[in-house]
């Protein structure tokens, strides 16, 4: 019989809880920073999925071998806690060594699975140990149970919300060693006090996180098709210099320098841009900061796409830059004597370098009169103003490529919803425009799917011929389209056809547009019926009563995408796999949109691990019980491990809206989950003790709460579109508090009715829970 643990104890043990939770929490969200680096997404499903497995694994470990754990407690926590605390740091080391690649290629896929594997496979080492850690203080608490593991879901819900924190003050590689730092904190209080021998095993442990640190400094290994990595072999080449660096929470903002960067977005043939100092956000190519010292030295930008509107906007025009990085169409704007120009984009880090260290790189761009910048998410600015604007330029979806091999397509963007695309339409003057210029694709995907949106966006104000109020033209690089709320008509069309020669545009729709004017002078491949080219057929498709059929026979999905379903860079189409396959052979992975496909993939495989790690050993265990009590518990304990996880998945999804970047709202929304439920579980308990609770009142609260939240989210994203981060993520803890409280009871309920009908079976309950959890992750995301 294990001992219970001593009043003495019982704080160690806590401290010891407290604090390594919170490292791996910590490190958890941290875990999804580096990861925005690295990659191209921040792959949350993922990463909660490798924690979970960790956590499973770990529960099954501590249930066969727990009479040897439990023979020396006190010493086996300390080391686990040691162990934990230094693998977060050299786990993070090692896995940026494995070499991790977002495109897959045929000739190298499964070589790139392995890795994926592999790195996968290290990272979860750390959260092993840190449950494994946890996991032994529970056992060893005995009737101090309830307290400890009250610390456990405080230390973990600090960890989540203190990670966004340390993002302030330092670069995400070092992220890991500062939550390697917390776990040792946690170790040196470890059961009983520490002696001689343990303070040197302490500081041993120090000493060897700053040997590995001088011999391997912390780095992240950028995916080598990223823009980044590019820049950074022009540097190690000599030829480019990487000049600042700022970072936090939203992301790490790079600027680079070389006389052989000129590159200008959709920029005409013939025009020579100036020098440029590059901007990467993230790895990702984020803008093009002119190296101009007043606005006559920045004519080039009136030879680009986004000129195009101006010709169709009122004269000295009140500007609306949504997600402008660089400046460029500021310059544009003040060379087009706006009287105002409103610059709204989210990370303020992107402000402070444009008006410091680059302050006078960029022409003082942002200080210019009539410039207002507004460190906001874009759809937050668009709902809270009560302003009116003639040109809105939606500069965040500017692009060349569709994507990233379409792991874009994991990202949310509320900003191009049909509700948002609605919300900026409203915010136009009587002859406002709306405007968006992407890159050419073949076959069509985005442009086409933002022309759907369009319509769709129009319809939900109640217009009946959207396509009379889209104009949408090309040139050989990209699409420019533009819309309106007044239909357009005479003297508009003129401007449209006289500005489509001046500027040797080709046409692709407007109202009355005629055949001899398509597809030339730039000429892409004709349709089925020969009419222009594919962009306007596509026009043509979307705007008649086939636009259903269309969409849902187009090789890729260009459904308009919803709030409930904010994927604009999501392409992909499981059934065109076939097609592409027959297109391009060996080589349809480097066509293919592979976001819904590595989700589909990791579902699969995240089902067989799991299966080996939690469900096998407890299977294959005389202790897990037998009988007839099996089927009912695994029914059961599955539920709730599938109905926590995807709720906390799909609340996850939809307060990335209402906070606007996805790392600090990961930490809101675990912190608050892992709260609230702690605190239901702790109030069943006490329920339970009295008396009873019926479970199945809990349940039909559940959904009843969820589902009025998930209605009220709507009008919590308006109320609190202009208010800070931190009072947003407030806001979401508030708005989770309800029903995380209620889904923190069903657990405790079931394994204390359990544990006084079929003892032998409470392990199989956590095992099923546990693989249920793991599994749910991915599934809340397809």
């Amino acid at each position: 019989m294990t001992p219970t643990a001593p009043p003495a104890s019982r704080g160690r043990l806590m401290w010891v809880v407290g604090f390594v939770a919170a490292a791996v929490l910590g490190f958890e969200i941290a875990l999804m920073r580096m990861l925005l680096v690295a990659s191209y997404h921040h792959f949350a499903f993922l990463v909660i999925t490798v924690v979970l497995l960790g956590f499973g694994a770990s529960g099954s470990a501590l249930f066969l071998w727990r009479s040897r754990v439990l023979r020396q407690g006190g010493r086996n926590l300390f080391a686990l806690a040691i162990l934990a605390a230094v693998s977060i740091p050299l786990c993070a080391l090692l896995a940026q060594h494995v070499p991790i690649e977002a495109k897959l290629l045929p000739a190298t896929f499964w070589r790139q699975i392995s890795c994926w594997i592999a790195y996968w496979a290290v990272l979860m080492i750390p959260f092993f140990l840190g449950a494994t850690t946890l996991g032994l203080a529970l056992m060893l608490a005995r009737q101090a149970i309830a307290r400890v593991y009250a610390s456990n879901l405080i230390g973990s819900a600090a960890g989540a919300l203190l990670a966004p924190g340390i993002m302030v003050l330092v670069p995400p590689a070092w992220l890991p060693m500062a939550m390697g730092a917390v776990a040792l904190l946690g170790a040196a209080g470890a059961p009983p006090k520490l002696r001689r021998d343990r303070w040197g095993l302490l500081i041993a442990s120090v000493v060897v996180l700053g040997i590995a640190t001088v011999l391997d400094p912390p780095d992240i290994r950028v995916d080598q098709f990223k823009h980044s990595a590019y820049l950074e072999r022009l540097t190690a080449q000599g030829v480019a210099e990487r000049i600042s660096e700022t970072y936090g929470p939203r992301g790490v903002v790079t600027a680079y320098r070389s006389d052989f960067l000129h590159d200008l977005p959709f920029l005409g043939l013939g025009a020579n841009p100036p020098a440029i100092t590059a901007l990467v956000v993230d790895g990702h190519r984020a803008g093009s900061l002119l190296d101009v010292s007043g606005v006559d030295e920045a004519g080039v930008v009136d030879r680009t796409l986004m000129a195009f509107p101006y010709v169709l906007a009122p004269a000295r025009p009140r500007v609306l830059l949504l997600g402008e990085t660089d400046g460029v169409n500021v310059w544009l704007a003040i060379r087009h004597d706006a009287t105002s120009i409103d610059v709204v984009q989210p990370d303020p880090n992107l402000f402070a370098l444009l008006r410091g260290p680059l302050h006078d790189q960029g022409g003082n761009v942002l200080d210019l009169p009539g410039v207002r910048p507004t460190a906001l998410e874009p759809r937050h600015f668009i709902e809270s103003t009560s302003e009116r604007f003639d040109l809105i330029q939606l500069v965040a979806l500017e692009s060349l490529p569709a994507g990233s091999s379409g792991l874009g397509g994991l990202g949310q963007d509320h900003l191009v919803t049909v509700e948002g695309i609605a919300t900026c339409l409203k915010r136009l003057s009587d002859k406002g425009v709306l405007a968006v210029s992407r890159g050419i694709q073949t076959p069509p995907r985005d442009n086409l799917k933002l022309l759907a949106t369009l319509a769709e966006a129009f319809q939900h104000l109640g217009v009946t011929s959207p396509q009379e109020h889209i104009v949408v033209i090309r040139d050989y690089l990209g699409v420019c389209t533009v819309a309106r709320n007044t239909p357009w008509a005479g003297e508009d069309i003129v401007r449209v056809r006289r500005a489509c020669r001046d500027r040797e545009l080709t046409p692709v729709w407007f109202r009355g547009i005629e055949a001899g004017e398509l597809n030339q002078p730039d000429q892409l491949p004709l349709p089925p019926d020969g009419i222009g080219d594919w962009y306007h057929y596509g026009a043509r498709q979307i705007f008649s009563p086939r636009a259903g059929q269309f969409a849902e026979n187009w090789v890729f999905d260009i459904r308009p995408p919803t709030d409930d379903r904010p994927f604009f860079r999501d392409f992909c189409r499981l059934r065109s796999i076939r097609e592409l396959e027959q297109a391009f052979g060996d080589m349809w992975l480097t066509r293919a949109e592979l976001g819904f496909l590595f989700v589909v993939v990791a579902a699969f495989g995240v089902m067989i691990v799991g299966v080996v790690l939690t469900i096998l050993p407890l299977a294959l265990s005389r202790a897990a019980g037998a009988g007839s009590g099996r089927a009912a518990t695994a029914g059961y304990f599955t539920a709730i491990g599938l109905a926590y996880l995807m709720l906390e998945m799909t609340f996850l999804s939809r307060l990335i809206h209402l906070i606007g970047d996805p790392v600090s709202a990961a930490a809101a929304t675990i912190a608050g989950f892992l709260l609230f439920s702690g605190l239901g579980s702790l109030t069943a308990q006490r329920v339970s003790d009295r008396g009873g609770c019926p479970v199945g009142w809990i349940v039909v609260s559940v959904a009843v709460v969820g589902g009025l939240e998930l209605i009220g989210l709507r009008g919590a994203v308006a109320l609190a579109g202009p208010w800070s981060v931190i009072a947003r993520c407030l806001l979401a803890l508030v708005i989770i508090a309800p029903l995380a409280y209620l889904i923190g009871f069903p657990m405790p309920l079931g394994l204390r009715r359990l544990d006084q009908a079929a003892p032998d079976l409470v392990p199989w309950a956590w095992g099923v829970n546990g693989f249920a959890s793991v599994l749910a992750v991915p599934l809340a995301t397809l």
